[in-house]
Formats: structure tokens, C-alpha cells, sequence
């Protein structure tokens, strides 16, 4: 491993402190390490920084120092590549971000001499269209590693929205919004609209309605196999596109239709440990006992 990229969490001064130790180690290891020039540390530190393109086409691993938030923002960059990422956790436990700060040198030993197991990580993808027309085709299509979610403004009315699966026009909710979520991503936003937990291992999508109106609001556990089509009636209600926690610049209206199917991408996740999910999920979720 000779050139290695890093971002941190912008908004928290401890995690940029983290990285800028992440930094000088790796550069004490003769590690070349790429910044965006968009990104707090180098700014703080006055450091060396490249742009989006020469970083995505110039790195063989990723680092993100931070939360959830910090890898997903980073996990972007990576998709594409196939470059295998690593989150170091500042804060709270993390799911995706689960190398905690006191095992963070070893870790990045073992980056560097390629000592580690990539885990595959399933990715979904969509596409909205309108009157059966594709819209927005120049970021089509749309990557989520956690989850896709549709959901009206805040003070709005609620709007109807209509499953269809290969075709069959199979649910109907009432619903401030709907989920739809990879495996990694049932333990995000899905888990707390009362979705399934799901092993990231899994090929699998969930759609989970959030705060629906209707006696049958359950989850759906589908195959990624399947036609899924998430038909959205507004009625005039402003309506978000939301992809992996950060609002898109989309304007849905009633009518449009969002096609999700498994991507042909996946993310590679850096891992040292087989039962890591499990663990965290019964720090997190469960409790310690």
C-alpha cells in the first residue's frame, strides 16, 4: 500500500484532530496520502491537497475518521474504484465507522501491509421518472449504500404512496415517507421506523413506511431480483429525495415513479474481524450484559 486517502468529519474538531494523527503517522510510515481540497484538515493544517478527480483515480484505500455520516460522505468516492474503505469512530458506536480510536494504529498497519478481509457490501440503485421519461439522467443513476428515502416536508400534508412489485401493484400507504434500504442500511433510519435488523451480508432490499396511516404498515424483506416500483401521489405536497442521509437537489411530483434495483457496484469495507457486525450490534442495540 503506498498512497492512501483520508477525510474526517468536518464539523467536529476532535475528529479532525484524529486525522490529522491518522496523517502524520502515515506519512511516518512513507505512506502518500491524498486530502481533498475541499476538506477542513488540510485547511486547519496547511497541508498539500488534490481535487475530487485526481483523488477518486489516485488512491488504493480510504480512510474516514468520524461517524456513520463521515463514511457514507466518504464511501462515495470509493464505489466506483472499487477502493476498500476503513472508518475510524469518533463518538458514538458505529456501525460502518467501527475501528475505535484505541485500535486505530494497528489498523493502520495492517492497511498498510495489507493485512485485512474486504467485505462486501451490497449497494441499490434508482432512477425517478416522470410520464415513463427518465429525469435528472445526468446523476442517474442515483447510488445509496444505506438507504433511498422519499418523504414529505416537514409541516406538509402526508401523501400517498403505492408499492409495485414485477408489475403487481401490491401495497398502498398513507405515509410520511418510505424507506428503502440495503441490508447495511436496516440498522440506520429503517431500524427506527420500526424496520427489520438485517445481516449486511445478505442480498436483500427493505422497504419500511414511516409513520403510516393504515393498519398494515409493516416492513417488506424483498430479493434484489425483483421490479420494484415506488409510485409517489403528492397531491401537491412538497416531496425530498433523500440518498444516504443527504437531500438531493431532485423536485419530485405527484405522479413520478422511482425505480430501485441492486447495483452492479459494490462497497468494499476494510474488516479485521468476521463477527464485528455482531458485536456492535449487541453493544449498540442490546446492551452489554
Amino acid at each position: 500500500m503506498k498512497t492512501i486517502g483520508l477525510l474526517s468529519n468536518n464539523e467536529n474538531i476532535k475528529a479532525i484532530s484524529v486525522a490529522k494523527d491518522v496523517y502524520d503517522y502515515l506519512i511516518l510510515k512513507k505512506i502518500r496520502v491524498l486530502l481533498l481540497d475541499s476538506d477542513e484538515l488540510p485547511k486547519k493544517h496547511n497541508l498539500p491537497t488534490v481535487d475530487v478527480e485526481d483523488f477518486k483515480s489516485g488512491i488504493e484505500a480510504l480512510i474516514s475518521v468520524g461517524g456513520d455520516g463521515t463514511f457514507l460522505r466518504a464511501a462515495k468516492h470509493a464505489f466506483k474504484n472499487n477502493i476498500p474503505i476503513m472508518g475510524v469512530n469518533v463518538g458514538n458506536l458505529g456501525f460502518l465507522a467501527e475501528i475505535n480510536i484505541s485500535d486505530m494504529y494497528d489498523s493502520l498497519d495492517k492497511i498498510i501491509n495489507n493485512n485485512f478481509e474486504i467485505e462486501k457490501r451490497m449497494l441499490i440503485s434508482g432512477k425517478m421518472f416522470r410520464d415513463k421519461k427518465l429525469i435528472d439522467e445526468k446523476n442517474c443513476p442515483y447510488l445509496a449504500l444505506n438507504d433511498f428515502v422519499i418523504t414529505k416536508s416537514l409541516l406538509e400534508k402526508i401523501i400517498e404512496i403505492k408499492i409495485i412489485i414485477n408489475g403487481v401493484s401490491l401495497v398502498s400507504y398513507g405515509a410520511d415517507g418510505i424507506i428503502i434500504s440495503t441490508p447495511t442500511g436496516s440498522t440506520a433510519y429503517s431500524l427506527s421506523a420500526g424496520g427489520p435488523v438485517v445481516e449486511p451480508k445478505n442480498a436483500s432490499i427493505v422497504i419500511t413506511p414511516i409513520c403510516a396511516h393504515t393498519l398494515f404498515s409493516r416492513s417488506l424483506v424483498i430479493s434484489p431480483d425483483n421490479q420494484i416500483e415506488i409510485q409517489i401521489n403528492s397531491g401537491g405536497t412538497k416531496v425530498n429525495l433523500n440518498i444516504d442521509g443527504k437531500k438531493s437537489d431532485l423536485e419530485v411530483l405527484s405522479g413520478d415513479i422511482f425505480k430501485v434495483e441492486k447495483s452492479e457496484y459494490k462497497l468494499n469495507l476494510i474488516t479485521f474481524n468476521k463477527n464485528t457486525f455482531f458485536k456492535i450490534f449487541k453493544e449498540k442495540l442490546i446492551g452489554r450484559n
